[in-house]
């Protein structure tokens, strides 16, 4: 009798934790893994590459919440899939385009300087031809007032009248050289001035194309370079390394468990905007993160854990 009764115990023990564990499995189940599927050659990613990719994304969870949440394994039925399709040809075509964009603001950027240091040298060398003129005429008036002094006297000395033959032959000289520097000023003067209107037809075609970009792909769209599915993440478009691995650690996060936060910094924001270059989680992700899976020493936690290994030698 006791016999039949610990087993019918027993029996209810296992159907119960069964239905909890079948009713909660789905509930952040790490360690989880999983590996890479399908990579469409078409993408500018090659397999080492993919790799070193996930191992990022996974050290973006588990170096911050000192977790073991991942677990890279070929033979999993998760897999991480590169699925090619017009969301990356649109970013192939959007890259090109701002690669194109960065140049043509970059040599409006090298001619608007170069106008800038041009018309500094042509201003102070302007003001140094003025200072320069000025004196000329001034040593100009001198010579005229002499002359007319000696002619009201009816005529210079000799002595004089060889050194006024001199200051004049000076006189004539310095009057050529200020004419040429006059014009090298006024010549360059030209130049900086077509110069000018070349860097302002640059920038003003680079406005233009901005407009169009902007219309194009200006408009921040949810989430769209990724998703998760169960047991499969799919991802659908990225820009470089650094956007595929927010794109990856992103839809890890939904594999956890994790849904979208607040604040446009944060990795599981629904919008990839302003999140940083630098990868890292926000407050608003480590909260999220530890109301769906705890400190992970919870009772429940454990017995998941044990009750998974148990499920992988059957």
């Amino acid at each position: 009798m006791r016999s039949i009764l610990f087993s019918t115990l027993v029996g209810v023990l296992i159907v119960a934790t069964t239905f909890w564990y079948v009713g909660t499995s789905a509930v952040c189940p790490v360690p989880i893994s999983y590996r890479l599927g399908e990579v469409d050659e078409r993408f500018p990613i090659s397999i080492a590459e993919a790799h070193e990719v996930l191992a990022a994304a996974e050290a973006v969870w588990e170096d911050e919440l000192q977790r073991d949440l991942f677990v890279y394994d070929e033979s999993s039925d998760f897999t991480v899939n590169f699925i090619y399709d017009e969301r990356q040809q649109m970013a192939s075509t959007e890259e090109e385009w701002r690669l194109e964009l960065d140049k043509q603001e970059a040599d409006s950027q090298r001619i608007l300087s170069e106008v800038r240091q041009i018309a500094a040298e042509i201003s102070a060398d302007q003001e140094a031809f003025v200072v320069e003129k000025d004196r000329y005429e001034t040593r100009l008036t001198a010579y005229n007032n002499q002359v007319a002094a000696y002619n009201e006297a009816g005529g210079a000395p000799k002595e004089e009248f060889a050194a006024l033959q001199k200051e004049q032959a000076e006189l004539a000289e310095e009057l050529a050289r200020l004419v040429a520097i006059e014009q090298d000023i006024r010549r360059r003067a030209d130049e900086v001035n077509e110069l000018g209107e070349t860097g302002n037809q640059l920038i003003e075609l680079y406005n233009k194309e901005v407009l169009q970009y902007n219309e194009i792909y200006g408009n921040i769209e949810q989430y769209t370079q990724g998703d998760y599915e169960r047991e499969r993440i799919n991802v659908y478009k990225f820009s470089d390394t650094t956007e595929l691995t927010k794109v990856i650690a992103h839809e890890f996060g939904h594999s956890l468990g994790v849904g979208h936060v607040e604040g446009e910094s944060s990795l599981m924001y629904y919008l990839m905007a302003e999140q940083p270059d630098t990868i890292s989680l926000s407050e608003e992700d480590i909260v999220a993160f530890l109301d769906e899976c705890g400190h992970g020493n919870e009772l429940s936690y454990e017995v998941r854990r044990i009750i998974r290994t148990a499920l992988s030698y059957l």
